[in-house]
């Protein structure tokens, strides 16, 4: 135990010291003050001001996003204002084309580092079909799940860094189409790809792949005593968020998540960035993975699709004899929810924890149901509280 947890503390150490050098996309400016953005890109704050047309006396200190909203400006005038200064600080006639793109997508293009994102997709499905066949196989074993667990967040978060992510494709594609009324086509086939994942394997891609989720995962795995939040608590929370989320993009042009974003933490994006996820790592020690079940957009995504998931936990009621081991060892209610033939149970993880501890072999992770189950027991609430 002392070695799994000396792990996870030094992936916590690389996680914090790890700074990405990445080029500022198009969503982090519009959450920075104008006049930071302004200092970040080299240019006089008023001299921007001036030429992007805002109003004489505009508070500077103001959320870039907002600001330009409210003065119905586009993030395409934002962005040729500041070609226009560029031009003129280098002496580019300003009849020539800029040296950036004019459109939001355009400049959301030039910011990727596609070698490293191609890079990270290969490794990503990799990574699934490897924990797919494990699943499948029985193979699943709790010490090389968490090193699974710790070389995802590692891989994937340290190494290859904080973009792409799948809640980013949800988040950040709501903020460029509210803000500029455009569609990154890369994100949203990513977005496609990770779907199409969650329909292929259920919410595997997040229990496995994922950056952040994986570091909340390896940390719960530390020796304490766990809560179980129940789960019509937890899905309101993440319905709520996307709410608000959506509500702020389209209505003040504001990204409420990216100053908070924990997945900022594998580059050291923003103090409060950083606050964030350190605070979601230290509730994971005792609460399964917060930020998915309470936060995380892709999360509510990817629960819908697990409805229709090819591959998932599949419970032989007629084998099963009942004895809930599967249900106290889960790391949330969702072998519960399976179990008793709920519509909608909460999301799992691909864990496999169900399938290792059932001592019947009643449980397994498949395509098709075992043959001739019987309906789902019934229990009583009192027993759904114990459990």
């Amino acid at each position: 135990m002392s070695l799994r947890n000396n792990a996870i503390t030094l992936l916590m150490l690389l996680a914090a010291g790890a700074a990405c050098a990445q080029q500022m996309d198009p969503n982090a400016a519009l959450a920075m003050p104008f006049a930071e953005l302004a200092q970040a890109q080299g240019v006089d704050a008023q001299a921007l001001a001036a030429e992007v047309g805002l109003p004489e006396g505009a508070d500077l200190s103001e959320q870039t996003g907002p600001l330009l909203k409210a003065n119905e400006l586009s993030l395409q005038d934002l962005q040729s204002a500041m070609q226009a200064l560029r031009n003129a600080q280098t002496g580019v006639p300003e009849g020539d084309p800029p040296l950036e793109g004019h459109s939001a997508v355009e400049a959301e293009a030039a910011s990727k580092d596609w070698g490293k994102i191609r890079l990270k997709f290969i490794l990503w499905v990799a990574c699934f079909v490897a924990a797919l066949l494990m699943l499948m196989l029985t193979k699943v074993r709790p010490l090389v799940r968490v090193l699974m667990l710790l070389a995802a967040a590692a891989i994937f978060g340290v190494w290859l860094g904080v973009e792409p992510n799948a809640p980013g494709t949800i988040k950040d594609g709501i903020m460029l189409y509210a803000t500029s009324g455009e569609i990154f086509l890369p994100r949203l086939m990513a977005f496609t790809g990770f779907l199409l994942m969650s329909i292929i394997g259920g919410k595997l891609f997040c229990g496995w792949c994922c950056q952040f989720g994986t570091l909340q995962d390896a940390i719960w795995h530390l020796p304490t005593k766990k809560w179980k939040p129940p789960f019509a608590l937890s899905n309101t929370f993440r319905v709520g968020a996307l709410l608000l989320i959506s509500i702020a993009a389209f209505g003040y042009g504001a990204d409420i998540l990216e100053p908070i974003d924990p997945f900022r933490i594998f580059r050291l994006g923003a103090l409060w960035a950083v606050i964030t996820a350190v605070a979601v790592l230290i509730a994971s020690v005792w609460v399964y993975r917060p930020w998915c079940s309470f936060f995380c957009p892709f999360g509510l995504v990817s629960w819908v699709a697990e409805r229709i998931a090819i591959t998932k936990p599949r419970v032989n009621l007629k084998t099963c004899i009942d004895c809930l081991r599967c249900e106290r060892a889960c790391p949330n209610f969702s072998i519960q929810g399976l179990r008793r033939g709920r519509k909608a149970p909460q999301d799992c993880f691909a864990c496999g924890t169900c399938i290792r501890v059932c001592p019947v072999n009643a449980i397994r992770w498949h395509i098709t149901p075992p043959p001739n189950d019987p309906e789902p027991v019934a229990h009583d609430e009192s027993e759904d509280d114990a459990a």
